[in-house]
């Protein structure tokens, strides 16, 4: 277990791989220092291979899961929490 504290309002990376081509799933749990509700946006970003794909965006939630697909030899996920949260990725 690795644990990432991200500021309000700031774009922290929470996942970072780079050439690993197997598919692997990333759970991670999210939860605010002050007990405040979870809110934000995360990023992820795959390559197929070396060539990048288009980001996909979504809404922060408390407990969240990411696969990185086979190929993705580039694979990155990064939040931008609107309170001040502690990630858990197990």
């Amino acid at each position: 277990m690795k644990t990432i504290l991200c500021k309000k309002n700031q774009f922290t990376k929470v996942i970072s791989n780079f050439g690993r081509g197997y598919p692997q799933t990333f759970n991670l749990e999210i939860k605010s220092k002050n007990g405040e509700e979870i809110t934000g946006i995360f990023v992820e970003k795959r390559y197929l291979w070396i060539f990048p794909k288009k980001p996909i965006k979504g809404k922060l939630k408390q407990q969240m899961q990411f696969n990185r697909h086979w190929i993705n030899g580039i694979y990155s996920v990064s939040i931008k929490p609107n309170v001040e949260v502690v990630v858990t990725r197990k």
